[in-house]
């Protein structure tokens, strides 16, 4: 009969070697996330399309009794139908307004930064190479763009089968969750998926406003190529706080070669339409959202443009708000104990677990 030492010390020995292969697991996880970050991220906006056909598709599904899967089958080809016909109509001119901006825009650099420009002096002695070679690193960035239809088709291909069946995939993951997790997850999943709907509805509603109005407000002021510099301009609001900033840089240079009034005009535009942005679009978003800090979301969304490229910086907001959900549901509220508030409902005392689809009772 074993002694009861080396009884002690075969359980130690297993509690070991369970410790360094749970420690081994969470290292091959990470260095398998770190991997494949760019599939993971592409499959983060699959799932944003997802909401969004599936939102779209919820008078059909209400008010017709479609399924979810021709519900979004129908949104889609919807959708197609309305992006060809906006192309047909406003495609020529939007095409010239294009290749005019791609035109005056390095004339602009080269007055403002060149031998004698206004803005030469602040060079440091470097030489407008220089800087054409930064916009020659921008312009093959924005090749890299072009050349990634193929993310673009998975994304959309992705988000459709997502929106056809959300409930098969959500109940797979959660079954991958140790049971005594499930509850929490579960509800961490609705509180997650509330937060991004509420914050595609408000994004989709600012993109809205943010480039009619640009594209306005540059069109008054008789800054060249208005329409495509509030297309620039709605669709850079997708990236909160970086994008208004840089989607004003185009139009300034533009409005350079007009004059120090064409300058000023189009910043007021800009700043007009961010003050409005701020003062009634946002709140609106904010009421419909949880709440975050300005300084945080600036560095998520950096961070996440540092660490995973145009993805992260693309998608860098979104998952901002998924793991702000995720810590107060998961950390502060459940293992702190504290009060939280999420989509502006104080949650003060646990919640029932409710019973997962398809599990025994």
């Amino acid at each position: 009969m074993p002694s009861s030492d080396q009884t002690n010390m075969s359980a130690a020995d297993t509690d070991f070697v369970r410790r360094c292969f749970i420690v081994v697991a969470i290292l091959v996880l990470v260095l398998l996330v770190w991997v494949l970050a760019d599939l993971l991220l592409l499959f983060f906006g699959a799932i944003l399309f997802a909401m969004v056909l599936r939102a779209l598709g919820g008078p059909l599904r209400r008010h017709f009794g479609a399924s979810d899967g021709v519900a979004a089958v129908l949104v889609l080809a919807a959708l197609v139908a309305a992006l060809i016909a906006l192309t047909m109509l406003i495609g020529p001119a939007l095409a010239a307004q294009l290749n005019t901006l791609a035109t005056v825009l390095p004339q602009s650099l080269s007055k403002l930064f060149g031998d004698g420009g206004p803005l030469s002096k602040y060079l440091g002695g470097a030489s407008l190479p220089s800087i054409s070679g930064v916009l020659t690193g921008v312009l093959s960035w924005s090749t890299t763009l072009v050349g990634g239809f193929g993310s673009v088709v998975l994304v959309v291909f992705g988000g459709v089968y997502l929106a056809t069946a959300p409930q098969l995939y959500r109940d797979g993951f959660i079954k991958l969750i140790p049971p005594t997790l499930q509850p929490k997850i579960s509800i961490t999943l609705d509180d997650c998926g509330r937060a991004l709907a509420g914050w595609l509805r408000g994004q989709a509603i600012a993109m809205l406003l943010v480039g009619t109005c640009i594209g306005l407000g540059l069109w008054f002021t008789g800054v060249p190529s208005p329409v495509a510099l509030g297309l620039i301009a709605g669709i850079a609001e997708f990236v909160p706080i970086i994008g208004p900033v840089a989607s004003a840089i185009p139009a300034l240079m533009l409005a350079s070669t007009q004059g120090s009034n064409a300058i000023l005009a189009t910043l007021a535009v800009f700043v007009v339409v961010q003050q409005i942005e701020s003062n009634l679009i946002m709140p609106y978003i904010a009421d419909r959202l949880i709440t975050i800090a300005p300084a945080v979301a600036l560095f998520a969304v950096i961070a996440m443009g540092i660490v995973f490229g145009p993805l992260g910086l693309l998608f860098g907001f979104p998952l901002a708000v998924v793991a702000d959900v995720a810590v107060r549901r998961l950390y502060v509220h459940d293992m702190l104990g504290e009060k939280v508030e999420i989509m502006g409902h104080q949650v003060k005392s646990e919640p029932a677990a409710p019973s997962l689809p398809g599990k025994d009772r």
